[in-house]
């Protein structure tokens, strides 16, 4: 037996003589282990602490002009930046695993409970993971966006620079092309104002002349007496009205309402025209003519009238032209070169009448001065025509004109 063997029973009897019932206590209860004390638990890890922490461990690559590396459609990724971007995921993936499990807005009073009295206040930091949650991109990248958001650098792609460049092209010349539209439809308008206006205040000749005529004008008959009319006209025959042979139209106009109560130039017929100038012709004679006339001055040694009228009936307007013969000369002077009705034959006052003659083949009937002169005569070369005239010249021409135009 060794000294440790026989130094146990020694020790138990020693203890069963100091306190006889100890072994028995000791055999009634069982050996219950110490307790350990729990350590205390960790400070609660503040969301913000960590993402500022984050921030302060992580340098930002320097944010580079999309200006300068225009050139480089799609640059290579740097390795550096790629294993700072998988470290930073971490650290946030670490971060979120440690944060206490209260929801936002409830504080712990110590014993258990959580209090929801606070609201929860939105910052950054909570839109920072809302985006590399929802968007699946790295805090790096959302921290990027917001700077250059922040700061109005935002710059986009070469790509999307060329679509929007384009589109802006394409937006100025719709707006120049609509431009150039307005102002032809506005110039256009006021085009057809302008001509209507003209057209109002001096009407066209009428569509078909009888006779060709190199020049027309317009004679208006409103306000102006019958001696008037005839003045004005026979003042015409001294002025320039064109080149040597030439006929010069005019047009007698009276001033009619439309019946949309404009008030427009309209030529006048041939009983306005004798009415306004105050000749008499005979009811016979108007009845056997149109109401189209053709009045002008040929311009040979002087501007002579000339009068060419369509005839509706040969044998009343024969008959009608020879009654107006007594009155036709005062009626139609002085616009036709006037004459005295009474000549001196052999001291003897007789009256002046027409007389027949022959022009260019065709009956006439004419009126001579005292001279012998012919003054004015009339004839009819076809039954559909009557001509009026003073040269003998101007005859000459009308039937040149008129078989030019196949009235004869």
């Amino acid at each position: 037996m060794t000294e440790d063997e026989t130094t146990v029973p020694e020790d138990a009897n020693r203890a069963k003589d100091k306190d006889p019932q100890a072994p028995q206590a000791a055999s009634a209860a069982p050996a219950v282990p110490p307790i350990a004390e729990r350590p205390p638990a960790p400070p609660a890890k503040s969301p913000q602490n960590d993402i500022a922490k984050i921030l302060e461990e992580v340098k930002l690559p320097e944010r580079r002009d999309a200006k300068a590396s225009g050139d480089i459609k799609n640059p290579p990724a740097e390795p550096e930046a790629a294993i700072l971007e998988e470290h930073i995921v971490k650290k946030a993936a670490a971060a979120g695993a440690e944060a206490p499990s209260a929801k936002p807005g409830e504080t712990d009073n110590g014993d258990g409970r959580s209090s929801s009295l606070v609201t929860p206040i939105r910052t950054l930091k909570d839109d920072l993971q809302t985006i590399v949650r929802e968007q699946k991109i790295s805090l790096v990248h959302a921290a990027t966006l917001e700077e250059e958001k922040k700061h109005g650098q935002e710059h986009l792609a070469p790509e999307q620079e060329e679509i929007r460049a384009r589109k802006t092209r394409r937006t100025v010349g719709i707006m120049f092309a609509i431009g150039v539209l307005v102002l032809l439809g506005a110039s256009a308008i006021a085009g057809v104002f302008i001509i209507a206006q003209e057209q109002q205040a001096i009407p066209p000749a009428p569509q078909s002349s009888i006779l060709f005529a190199e020049k027309t004008v317009t004679f208006p008959l409103d306000n102006g007496s019958p001696q008037t009319l005839k003045n004005m006209l026979a003042e015409a025959r001294t002025r320039q009205l064109g080149t040597l042979g030439s006929i010069t139209r005019v047009v007698p106009t009276i001033t009619s309402t439309s019946t949309g109560g404009t008030s427009q130039q309209v030529p006048a017929t041939l009983a306005q025209f004798f009415s306004a100038i105050g000749a008499n012709p005979p009811q016979e004679l108007m009845s056997a003519v149109g109401p189209d006339f053709f009045l002008g001055f040929h311009v040979v040694d002087t501007n002579a009238p000339i009068l060419v009228i369509p005839v509706t009936s040969y044998d009343h307007a024969f008959a009608g032209m020879l009654a107006w013969e007594q009155t036709m000369n005062p009626d139609l002077a002085p616009i036709f070169t006037p004459v005295s009705m009474t000549s001196t034959t052999s001291g003897i006052p007789v009256q002046r009448t027409f007389t027949d003659a022959v022009m260019r083949n065709y009956d006439v009937r004419e009126l001579t001065d005292d001279s012998g002169n012919v003054v004015l005569y009339y004839s009819f070369p076809t039954p559909n025509i009557l001509v009026i005239a003073q040269s003998t010249y101007s005859f000459r021409e009308i039937l040149s004109r008129l078989q030019a135009a196949r009235e004869l």
